[in-house]
């Protein structure tokens, strides 16, 4: 190589990485030749690196230079463009540039351990199942799934999204299984979108032309593998993204709700009084709040007189409307939600269980609201959490809202219009040509 271009492309490189404190540009020698080496050392162990490379060369024989052993190597590339030089370096690469002979010789060295270890699941709680759950390490979480499943049928693309910020897909499904039309359809739309910058899941389905805005997510997201594969086995395509410990299934159906894929690992029977009490409680959690507002302030002569007496006892001193005393409550709630999600999980439990404790029991003494809305408002926040995943969870939290203002508007008629309405809506929901109501995901199901 020119001894000109070799030092303006190292020039180049150190004026790119000049601001970085973990850039190493050194002079080094392999046996009798010296080159010059790059990289960071925040992803490169050098000093184990360096100790492999020279054993590895003394067990070869039958060429003369030691930087020809090097890059005879299959694990690395020669020559490549100063943009690829720079890209190697960003994602841990080792750049040799030898005095003669190669331009440049990119080396896949010993990385700095920084990955998470393999642990249990930390937003899943699975049951009689296996417990070990993704990392942020896309290639480590394709290996467990890889494990797993072990059948020729799956497939693994991997895509590379954005240019300021790149980012890795890999896009699993197992050929038989899953709809040749969604596939292509993510094909085409991450190649389409190759050039766009992926900074977190909203930027991916924005890549994905899913709905920015749906009361329903289009997708499932699990963080144990073995969930996953029963995804993939029921013909769902999965994603998995760099950096990102959860796995996104496409399409998602309305079985979703109450189907939760660990349960195959139990009794048949089990599963099915599961699904029982999941369909269930995804009634009442649409519902309990709404027939709420409308038996105490718009037709409470559908009650029996016993209890609409005993109800209104209940709020005697009430100083607030139905309304605003309900949606009080539930502001107070989706609080707790959210701070026993926030807080330190070694006193986030303690503190949201006695702060509730403590909340309600002086909002009723107070007589700020009844004691049937108490029972109310629990009844259907503990009915949200027995959802199939927690999105679906927050889908049924968002839209009792829409059902308790129909109910405050229209009474009873509004509770069943609001209902209607819900289902209406989930008609009209398509993603990839799966229509969100089918029963079945897999290839060959009824159109």
């Amino acid at each position: 190589m020119n001894t000109s271009t070799r030092e303006a492309k190292l020039t180049y490189i150190d004026q790119i990485f000049e601001l970085n404190s973990d850039f190493v540009h050194r002079e080094v020698h392999i046996y009798q030749d010296q080159v010059q080496v790059c990289y960071l050392e925040t992803l490169v162990h050098y000093e184990q690196t360096y100790d492999t490379l020279i054993t590895r060369l003394s067990h070869l024989h039958g060429v003369d230079s030691p930087i020809d052993q090097i890059a005879l190597s299959p694990s690395t590339r020669v020559n490549v463009s100063l943009t690829e030089l720079v890209n190697a370096i960003l994602v841990g690469m080792l750049i040799i540039f030898p005095q003669e002979g190669y331009d440049n010789i990119v080396i896949e060295p010993s990385s700095v351990n920084n990955s998470r270890s393999i642990v249990e699941a930390q937003t899943e709680n699975p049951i009689q199942t296996s417990l070990d759950a993704f990392t942020e390490d896309m290639y480590v979480n394709i290996s467990l799934l890889r494990r797993k499943m072990r059948i020729k049928n799956l497939h693994v693309q991997n895509y590379t999204l954005g240019t300021d910020l790149p980012r890795e897909v890999a896009v699993l499904y197992v050929e038989g299984q899953a709809d040749p039309k969604i596939v292509q359809l993510i094909d085409t739309y991450l190649n389409e979108n190759a050039m766009m910058d992926i900074s977190d899941v909203q930027g991916l389905l924005k890549a994905l032309k899913q709905p920015s805005y749906s009361l329903v997510p289009t997708y499932t997201t699990s963080e144990l593998p073995v969930t996953t594969k029963h995804n993939l086995m029921e013909g769902r395509v999965v994603l998995l993204l760099d950096h990102f410990p959860f796995s996104l299934s496409f399409p998602s159906i309305i079985s979703d709700f109450w189907d939760v894929k660990t349960d195959k690992d139990q009794p048949k029977l089990f599963m099915y009084l599961y699904k029982i009490i999941r369909i269930t409680s995804l009634i009442i959690a649409i519902t309990l709040p709404g027939l709420y507002v409308v038996l105490n302030s718009v037709n409470p002569e559908l009650l029996r007189i016993q209890l609409a007496v005993s109800i209104t006892d209940s709020r005697e001193g009430v100083p607030y409307p139905v309304l605003v005393e309900l949606l009080m409550m539930l502001f107070i709630i989706e609080m707790v939600i959210e701070a026993s999600i926030r807080l330190p999980k070694s006193i986030g439990p303690t503190i949201t269980m006695v702060g509730g404790i403590i909340l309600g029991q002086a909002v009723v003494s107070a007589r700020l609201v009844s004691y049937f809305l108490i029972i109310v408002v629990a009844g259907s926040t503990i009915a949200h959490f027995t959802m199939g995943t927690y999105m679906n969870t927050v889908s049924i939290r968002l839209y009792k809202y829409v059902v308790i203002l129909f109910s405050a508007l229209y009474g009873i008629l509004g509770l069943m219009s609001s209902i209607v309405l819900f289902c209406f809506y989930l008609g009209t929901i398509t993603t990839f040509g799966v229509p969100y109501l089918s029963l079945s995901t897999k290839r060959g199901r009824s159109e």
